[in-house]
This record gives C-alpha cells, structure tokens and sequence, in this order.
C-alpha cells in the first residue's frame, strides 16, 4: 500500500509545502504484529477430560473448607480466656483496654466467606464484657475483638 503525502499532511495537520521530501512513498513503514493478537494460536490443554483437574482440585479444596468451617462451628459458644498480652483500642470511652485473662465469649469464624477461604488475620470474632466500664442506663460495654487461635484457651 502506497500512501501519498498529501494523505500524511492532511492526517498530521501539517501543510504539503512544508513536506520537504514530497517524493517519499511511505512504503517503508511497516505493520507491526500486535501483542494483543498474536499470529501463533495458543491452545490450553487438548481438550481431553485428563488434561485438566480443576474439578477434583476444586472439590478436595471444598472439602477441606467444609471440614475446616465444621470445626470452627462445633467450638462456637465455647467461653475462651485471653492467654497473651494483648491490648485494643477500640473500646468506647476508653482508649486503651488490656485483655489478658479476661474471658470471652466464641461468637463466629471468619477464615471462611461463602465457601472460599480467606486470608483473615484474626479469624475468630470473640465478644467480651467489660463490667468496669458503664455504658447506656449504667449497663457494661460489651465488644468484640477478632483473635488467633493461639491467643485463646477454652474454658469448656
């Protein structure tokens, strides 16, 4: 394909007499191969049901998730006393609470969203009363914080 001058000066704006080469052709521009689209087809496997496991892989993971959730139920309710030094901030009306020793109550396990795990921190959500404290009409604050394991014994 040739392209005259008068086509590049009309795209770039620029005047055809002040094109001093006005005998180029322009045929040395060449089309490059996009990344997008290259020109070598890529298959993914050969089609054949042994050429990819994801079924099994995905089940074995459900399983192990399943199993994992089941434990985490059977322990919900359980009271659990801090075992580590621990302090949070979020307590209302005080800006730093320490937790060690207190005992709390196991209320839900969060490694687990919709059947796929999460990389949550602190998985178990642990709800805790502080009597010390007087919130509305002289009542104790309760709150929760979100613990590992191993920050927590059972007392059940």
């Amino acid at each position: 394909m040739t392209a005259s001058t008068a086509f590049f000066s009309s795209i770039l704006n620029i005047p055809t007499s002040k094109i001093s080469n006005s005998h180029l052709s322009f045929n040395h521009i060449q089309k490059k191969q996009s990344f997008f689209a290259p020109s070598i087809p890529i298959s993914i496997g050969d089609g054949s049901p042994s050429s990819c496991n994801s079924t099994a892989i995905s089940n074995s993971l459900t399983l192990d998730h399943d199993e994992e959730v089941k434990r985490a139920e059977s322990i919900l309710g359980s009271k659990v006393r801090v075992k580590v030094p621990l302090k949070v901030y979020h307590v209302p009306k005080v800006p730093e609470l320490d937790l060690t020793g207190r005992v709390g109550l196991l209320k839900q396990y969060v490694g687990v969203h919709k059947g796929k795990r999460i990389s949550a921190n602190f998985p178990y959500k642990v709800e805790f009363v502080a009597e010390e404290i007087s919130g509305r009409g002289g009542k104790p604050i309760k709150f929760l914080a979100h613990l590992r394991e191993d920050e927590f014994e059972f007392l059940d």
